[in-house]
């Protein structure tokens, strides 16, 4: 009799324990009312979820679901007020939906009482997990404010712009001057300033040479985090190179920018620099790749529309025949000739700055301005248009004198002009 009681106890806690994993964003998702939002749920490790029940509900309304998805349909069960508003929507174009595990929730004509939290919870025969999405809803009038100041910045941008556009191309006639021949390869890339929602003006300078030994003296040890790396992604076992995996099928035309890693290390206040190997014999250089930093703690991106600097991450983009971009607000595309073989980058937390340099070249290519805050790290992608691999390399470290220390990396650059 007692063999057959532990049985059954054995029985129900493998029936009722919880091995299926489900994430969400860790921060609130923000609409206005009237507008459409997608609430972000998806499976760890991604799975089909087509023959799981799929429950989106509101505190302890479990019962009077928001949505209920469950042999394989949506059911006629659901909350009076959410019937013809609620479906099941990926949350970005590059998803593969519920055969991927994405089990995101879209909800139409947003009110004030959608205001608060939903959780998601999905269920399988013997495993089960749910967590809470909070929404915040603001007033229409509040974006429309937001856009009007957004817009009068614009024009203020331009207008300064212009100003100095006229001075700058009438200097000669009001110094009295002739200004010395430039080259359009080596002058200055002019780079549109740009400002996220915060107000903090980032803009990127382009210099010229760069003392790479002096960089190293600030390099570290990066490694790639193995554990928390998306599916798609092949990582070596010292976590130094990465590419994506031989079954990975890109079907879609933009960067995949759900294709990242992020480094095992975190970084606070100090100069942090590492290299990476773009060009891996006997591969070619490689054309598609995203290298730059993350604020620790974000999800992984799976789509452009996240990775803004007001979200926490700041990177160049090499996109093969589109060319580079870093991820200002505006995009900024810029013309880096020659392409970089071997790309240093060096964080400077204290400053606000996240430079590039062609390591080969010796060159600086550009600086993003910035304000960090908290921890960051790493963040890699070795994109899907080829086959070479992103390795990280191994800088050697000079011992640094007192002198050096107290010497500023880059000298300082004037505000670009726009064109």
């Amino acid at each position: 009799m007692m063999s057959i009681i532990v049985l059954l106890l054995m029985n129900i806690f493998i029936e009722t324990s919880v091995s299926l994993t489900v994430l969400v964003p860790g921060d609130p998702v923000v609409a206005h009312v009237g507008s459409t939002v997608i609430l972000p749920c998806w499976i760890s490790p991604a799975q089909n979820a087509e023959a799981l029940e799929i429950r989106w509900y509101r505190h302890d309304q479990f019962n009077n679901p928001v949505l209920l998805y469950n042999q394989g349909k949506i059911q006629d069960v659901q909350e009076k007020s959410y019937r013809g508003r609620s479906s099941l929507k990926p949350w970005s174009d590059q998803s593969g939906g519920l055969k991927d595990g994405d089990v995101s929730l879209r909800l139409e004509k947003l009110t004030l009482q959608d205001e608060g939290s939903f959780r998601c919870y999905v269920s399988g025969d013997r495993e089960f997990d749910s967590k809470e999405v909070a929404l915040k809803i603001t007033e229409s009038s509040g974006t429309w404010k937001a856009h009007f100041v957004s817009v009068l910045i614009v024009l203020v941008c331009l207008i300064l712009g212009l100003v100095g556009l006229i001075l700058y191309k009438y200097r000669d006639k009001l110094t009295g001057k002739k200004p010395a021949k430039e080259s359009c390869e080596e002058e200055k890339a002019v780079v549109e300033e740009a400002e996220d929602i915060e107000g903090l003006k980032k803009y990127a300078d382009v210099g010229e040479s760069a003392d790479i030994e002096k960089l190293r003296k600030y390099a570290v040890n990066v490694t790639i985090d193995r554990e928390h790396k998306n599916p798609n992604l092949e990582v070596s076992r010292d976590g130094k190179s990465v590419k994506h995996a031989p079954g990975y099928k890109h079907t879609g035309k933009a960067f995949p920018y759900n294709l990242c890693a992020f480094g095992a290390k975190r970084f606070t206040p100090g100069r942090h620099y590492w290299e990476v190997e773009l060009a891996v014999p006997p591969n070619p250089s490689k054309n598609y790749w995203l290298i730059g930093v993350m604020k620790d703690g974000n999800l992984t991106p799976r789509d452009r529309s996240a990775l803004t600097p007001s979200a926490g991450f700041w990177f160049l983009c090499s996109d093969g025949p589109s060319g580079f971009h870093i991820n200002t607000t505006p995009s900024v595309k810029l013309s880096l000739t020659p392409r970089p073989e071997r790309l240093g980058v060096l964080l400077d937390y204290d400053d606000g700055q996240l430079s590039f340099y062609n390591v080969k070249e010796r060159k600086h290519l550009l600086t993003i301005k910035t304000k960090f805050s908290g921890s960051v790290r790493a963040l890699f992608s070795p994109g899907a248009g080829d086959q070479s691999e992103l390795r990280i390399l191994d800088c050697p470290k000079p011992a640094e004198s007192a002198a050096d220390s107290s010497q500023p990396l880059l000298s300082v650059v004037s505000r670009p002009e726009k064109t």
